[in-house]
């Protein structure tokens, strides 16, 4: 399929070719001139800013050139005239996205249309790139790729399995793509972010999936769940995304106290009444250096119509596919669901989150759990709810935090 641009590139004239792919979010139009390519547009492509900070150009001075310039020659000669950005620069970034945008397309059947470009310009734009070079840079490394790698889209979406976050700790390249994975993105929005070369992005995810620190967003988990935690043994660490933006990772409180609540789902009639005391609290808890975190067994998007609606002033993680919860070794107890003494909570819940509490995303049976864990990342007490409502007290927590100041003993 690239030798059809490579044959529309050697016309005389200027042309705009157009591929069509089965697969639309493939479909790419180059507009060729003087055997170059001199534009680009491809799903799989960033934005000229992404690739401009990536070759480390501040945004405010791209904003400043793109203001003064007025369109991306404009932009790209102002900064090549006041010296952000060398020739050479410019002409590596103009390849590498010629690279990327074509790398996809090699091994596919397209329909291909083209026309003359008729308001051309003069002279060759500061973004030109050799088009034989470009082709035949992608054929070798597309040439390259694995089976599995190929079969990768532009569509594809993928699961972050949150408990393999710190083995990616020092590989920026996996931690990219694992965070954007664990955001949603696609693996077209991956390299229109990132920004990764698409030979490079594929690679990456294909050593994530061998890992096990991504899936196929549709593949069911494998569920194993673990022996109960216990005072002593280290809290397992892990990475969620968090309700407020980005994500939270465990380890990266090391240093301070955490309180780690795991609770039901979001509009949970028994675990929301809770969440309201811990509110409350918080500012003690601050005050002492204890850091709240909240687990809760539902996808991201729900959690602001359940436990988002109190505004809790600490993180509200989603973990939908309960391989934290199974990891922290939390069960399922329909005994526990259904003992009399949830009742007093359960109609506080019904008034605070109304129908919606009847809403279970699969934890209609969980027994939540709570872990105070010291500075140093080892669990100090491991509470396990008996039945759905049997929380940790509230003043064993504060007299657990009062030991966490500087200077105090702790209780054995």
């Amino acid at each position: 399929m690239l030798q059809a641009v490579s044959q529309v590139a050697a016309k005389d004239s200027p042309t705009v070719l157009n591929l069509s792919f089965a697969d639309q979010q493939l479909n790419t139009a180059l507009r060729l001139m003087q055997g170059q390519i001199v534009g680009l547009r491809s799903s799989v492509l960033p934005p000229w800013s992404v690739s401009l900070i990536a070759l480390g150009v501040h945004p405010a001075t791209i904003a400043e050139a793109q203001q003064v310039g007025g369109n991306l020659q404009g932009a790209l000669a102002f900064l090549l005239d006041r010296g952000y950005l060398g020739r050479t620069q410019l002409d590596t970034a103009a390849q590498e996205r010629a690279l990327s945008a074509l790398l996809p397309l090699a091994w596919q059947t397209s329909m291909t249309s083209s026309a003359p470009w008729t308001d051309a310009p003069a002279e060759l734009p500061l973004n030109s790139t050799q088009t034989r070079q470009a082709v035949e840079t992608a054929e070798r490394h597309a040439a390259l790729l694995t089976r599995e790698e190929r079969s990768l889209k532009p569509s594809s979406r993928f699961a972050a399995n949150p408990l393999s976050a710190p083995a990616l700790l020092g590989d920026d390249g996996k931690e990219r793509v694992y965070h954007a994975a664990m955001r949603g993105l696609s693996l077209g929005e991956m390299s229109q972010r990132t920004p990764q070369r698409w030979d490079t992005l594929t690679q990456t995810v294909s050593r994530l999936l061998r890992d096990g620190a991504l899936r196929p967003q549709n593949a069911a988990a494998p569920r194993e769940v673990a022996d109960a935690l216990k005072a002593g043994q280290a809290a397992p660490d892990f990475c969620l995304p968090d309700l407020a933006g980005g994500e939270l990772r465990l380890s990266a409180l090391r240093g301070q106290p955490v309180w780690l609540v795991f609770n039901r789902q979001s509009t949970c009639a028994m675990c929301n009444p809770h969440h309201a005391k811990i509110i409350a609290m918080h500012e003690r808890l601050r005050e002492r250096g204890v850091q709240i975190v909240s687990v809760w067994g539902s996808p991201l998007e729900d959690l602001s119509d359940g436990i988002g609606r109190q505004r809790p002033p600490y993180p509200v993680l989603a973990d939908p596919k309960d391989e934290t919860y199974d990891r922290y070794g939390l069960r399922m107890s329909l005994k526990g669901t259904l003992d009399p003494r949830n009742l007093s909570t359960m109609i506080q819940g019904f008034r605070m989150m109304g129908a919606s509490a009847l809403k279970d995303d699969g934890e209609l049976l969980r027994m939540p759990a709570e872990f105070l864990i010291g500075a140093d990342g080892v669990i100090e007490t491991a509470h396990y709810n008996s039945y759905g409502s049997d929380w940790l007290p509230l003043e064993r927590v504060l007299s657990w935090a009062d030991q966490q100041k500087p200077g105090s003993s702790k209780l054995n």
